[in-house]
């Protein structure tokens, strides 16, 4: 699956790398489910849906 980024954060997980709106995620490699579970949900320290699923892309 391939993530956008719909909210601008900091990466602490890679390097504090800053992801602008519309950057897609991640930048290089493959997320795992339980990170993205964490960015597109309210569970991260931000608590906003940070990434969500590019529709038709899987």
């Amino acid at each position: 699956m391939k993530y956008k980024v719909i909210k601008q954060f900091k990466d602490l997980q890679d390097n504090n790398h800053i992801y602008n709106v519309g950057d897609k995620y991640p930048r290089k490699g493959r997320i795992n489910k339980e990170r993205a579970e964490e960015l597109s949900s309210t569970n991260n320290k931000i608590g906003l849906p940070l990434i969500m699923e590019i529709e038709g892309d899987k």
